[in-house]
């Protein structure tokens, strides 16, 4: 009579799943996400503020150091679509760990660059890897929470990636002055390896439901081309002039490649990314009102520094001062609108964080020379308002979908606000730049056509400056200067606010929007 055996399970397989069923398990798998997130995320902004040192210690012109910069992006815009596709080949807890492993070693490869060309293609590495740890991180909370909790979970992990890009500027500088430029990238080798060792450990289960996918070859060339291609046309118009041929050219290959891309992937059987997730209301609508966020969040992110340490002449430092409690008041409401979310209209968050940012933009767009330190701090603080907006804004996104359509519709939603938000800094620096010119040109004429005219604003200048000592030709060269420095201060004001007025636009455009996204049939 055969005996019936019965295969025991590993001691190790017992132990991981005995761990998954555990209620704490959601919680570290969400904390040991949030570790890889916070590191990307702080890449994006932390190395803007080492930039000069970087030039002489390595050598590099400003055209190979624009590259140390948009290289980084272009590794995740290439990654960030194809999430879903790399995640059904090996895993959520494998593709999340090993992207994390990349980011780590070329983080210390690029501490140790010896030339221009080395630390653009480890930079290139670095963004690689970073590109799928966020549409990844998004799909496991996703998955090791149970639908009412969602919310809650995408909170706390949203404090990683709100973080990161903020504290970046200050982290740099501060590491970049007392250390070395290289210290910017050393720094990400502890957490690195710590998130490596928390994932390889705590993530039990693969996660995934992964399923065998053909490679969609095509769709891969066709996506990375217009995905490059646009990034460098937007990062590159300013310096090269948006009407010359290499950004004319630049933008035409990438309407034809993302043309191209759009008809294999809605022609082929198995697609690198799955565009027919558009067809879901509640998902497109999500994906729109994203597109606005990061076209507005990224453009009001430029110019704010710009403001404070170029025009109001505060020191990094003193800039970060200033906005640090707006930083940590989008922080510590991130987690607690992420729970009211699971108990609330999602919607209701969303126009509230939005109407928050519009105004804070549009107290900006009243500032000018003579603004105090407090109102800019309030300012900015009403600026956090946008905790209100993340968690919410991925959960309408993706709750509505199926389990594995999490992975692809993820790197959708972070890939469009990128690039939206690449869009929305070329717009500042076209519109601060043009603006600028137009009002000191027209201050100019203005000054020289008023009942006062310019003849008389000089002798009056002259008067004040003869008071001090002044005369003869240097009398005459300080007057001049004194004028044009006038003008140009006062047309910056000018430029400056005008820029908040469009952003202040754009951020009710997206209130009006988040109204308008559909409930949906919320998927288990």
């Amino acid at each position: 009579m055969e005996k019936h055996v019965v295969a025991k399970p590993y001691p190790s397989e017992t132990r991981l799943s005995t761990f998954a069923d555990r209620p704490s398990y959601k919680w570290w798998v969400t904390w040991t996400i949030m570790v890889g997130s916070f590191l990307f995320a702080l890449d994006t902004t932390i190395v803007n503020i080492a930039i000069p040192k970087i030039m002489t210690s390595i050598s590099a012109d400003l055209n190979q150091i624009q590259w140390v910069l948009i290289i980084y992006m272009i590794g995740m815009a290439v990654v960030m679509p194809a999430a879903g596709w790399l995640s059904d080949l090996c895993g959520h807890k494998w593709l999340y760990t090993g992207s994390l492993v990349v980011f780590t070693v070329s983080s210390a490869l690029c501490g140790m660059a010896w030339s221009p060309a080395s630390l653009i293609f480890f930079r290139c590495l670095q963004g690689l890897g970073a590109g799928a740890i966020a549409p990844t991180a998004m799909a496991v909370i996703f998955r090791v929470f149970p639908p009412q909790q969602r919310g809650l979970g995408m909170g706390i992990y949203s404090l990683g990636w709100t973080f990161g890009p903020i504290l970046g500027p200050t982290l740099g500088g501060y590491l970049t002055d007392t250390l070395s430029w290289r210290a910017i990238f050393y720094i990400n080798l502890p957490l690195g390896i710590i998130g490596v060792v928390l994932a390889a450990t705590v993530m039990g289960a693969d996660l995934s439901g992964r399923r065998p996918r053909r490679p969609d070859l095509l769709g891969l060339v066709t996506m990375a081309t217009g995905v490059v291609t646009l990034l460098l046309a937007l990062s590159q118009g300013n310096r090269e002039g948006w009407s010359s041929q290499y950004i004319v050219w630049l933008f035409v290959i990438a309407a034809v490649s993302l043309v191209l891309f759009v008809l294999i992937e809605l022609w082929v059987g198995d697609p690198l990314v799955d565009l027919r997730l558009y067809r879901n209301a509640t998902y497109s609508m999500a994906s729109l009102v994203g597109v606005l966020l990061g076209f507005a969040m990224y453009g009001t992110s430029l110019l704010l520094p710009l403001f404070l340490e170029d025009f109001l002449e505060h020191t990094a430092l003193q800039a970060a001062f200033i906005m640090l409690p707006g930083v940590v008041l989008t922080g510590a409401i991130s987690p607690l609108v992420g729970k009211w979310t699971d108990r609330c209209n999602p919607r209701l968050f969303l126009v509230l964080g939005f109407l928050l940012a519009a105004a804070s933009s549009y107290w900006f767009a009243g500032m000018g020379v003579q603004t105090e330190e407090k109102t800019l701090v309030w300012a900015l603080v009403v600026r956090g308002g946008l905790g209100f907006v993340f968690p919410p804004l991925v959960m309408l996104g993706l709750r509505t979908l199926a389990r594995e359509e999490i992975s692809a519709a993820s790197g959708l939603l972070n890939i469009t606000r990128q690039i939206a938000g690449m869009g929305g800094i070329a717009l500042a620096g076209v519109l601060l730049e043009r603006w600028h010119y137009v009002h000191h040109l027209t201050g100019a004429e203005h000054l020289a056509t008023s009942t006062v005219g310019v003849e008389q604003v000089q002798r009056t200048l002259g008067w004040m400056l003869q008071e001090g000592g002044d005369m003869g030709e240097l009398l005459h060269t300080k007057v001049q200067a004194v004028l044009s420095q006038y003008l140009t201060q006062e047309s910056l004001v000018v430029a400056f606010q005008d820029c908040y007025v469009v952003f202040t636009v754009v951020f009710v455009a997206a209130a009006l929007a988040s109204m308008c996204i559909p409930g949906g049939k919320e998927k288990q």
